[in-house]
């Protein structure tokens, strides 16, 4: 079972134009980079290290980093950025439930929308701490319930096969007193906080393209949809969660997405 949650999630990271969700995200990193106060020399450890945008920002600070994620695409994608951004990253393909690295092996171990894919949170967290030397941080980022991805989830859920019993997602994140839980289950004290963000098109039809194209999550629920036979009410409710969401008054599109940051100490 977890070799096939393993394969599922390569898939869901690999269909898709990931990089241009990547874009759209870079300012989270930024901020969570900047929130941590990173010095010349940490040991930083990424994980879920994506096309590498945390990873890239903590390696301009002078830090030493290692990125990791289960999907050998996205590190090609990272490597590629590297390089193109004239940074040095140690990238690995590895699982964030079962981290190949020694105990107390890095100064900071943070995660930008990566851990909260995991589908056994406590391992995930676990791991993150284990990986934490004495005296270090912890930091993640997780979209909140009232974000409009978490939204759209909500809304088009109806339309394919309820998760499993117990079984945990993305969404579950969002509440700031469950991270607080999950963090203090593997022994580290969080402080969370809720921080703005949206993204930004030049139209809702941008919108939904980009989501319809790029994002794998998407992009996969509407495969799914579409083998149901509900693939034209899937394409209906996000347009309309779009639509509803959209804050902007110009005709152009803006999209809430508000998410938590969430540092603890080792």
């Amino acid at each position: 079972m977890k070799d096939d949650a393993a394969d599922a999630q390569r898939r869901v990271w690999t269909i898709g134009d990931y990089p241009v969700i990547a874009r759209h995200l870079l300012p989270i990193s930024v901020a969570t980079v900047e929130a941590i106060g990173l010095r010349p020399g940490d040991r930083v450890l990424d994980v879920g290290v994506g096309t590498g945008n945390a990873a890239i920002e903590a390696a301009r600070r002078g830090t030493s980093v290692t990125g990791i994620d289960l999907t050998p695409a996205q590190i090609e994608r990272a490597r590629a950025r590297c390089a193109d951004e004239g940074v040095e990253v140690d990238l690995r393909v590895g699982d964030a439930e079962a981290l190949d690295v020694p105990d107390a092996s890095f100064d900071v171990v943070l995660s930008v929308m990566g851990v909260i894919f995991a589908p056994d949170h406590v391992r995930a967290v676990a791991e993150m701490a284990r990986a934490c030397r004495s005296g270090g941080t912890v930091a993640m980022t997780a979209w909140t319930r009232d974000s409009w991805n978490n939204r759209w989830r909500a809304r088009a859920a109806h339309l394919v096969a309820a998760p499993s019993p117990g079984s945990p997602t993305p969404d579950q994140w969002g509440d700031a007193d469950e991270v607080v839980r999950r963090f203090g289950a593997a022994g580290l004290h969080a402080s969370v906080e809720k921080r703005s963000f949206a993204f930004r098109f030049a139209s809702e039809h941008e919108a939904l393209e980009t989501f319809l194209g790029a994002a794998g999550p998407f992009v996969s629920f509407m495969e799914l949809a579409a083998t149901l036979g509900r693939g034209d009410e899937a394409l209906d409710e996000l347009r309309a969660t779009i639509a509803e969401s959209n804050e902007a008054t110009d005709g152009t599109c803006l999209l809430p997405a508000p998410y938590l940051l969430a540092v603890a100490q080792r």
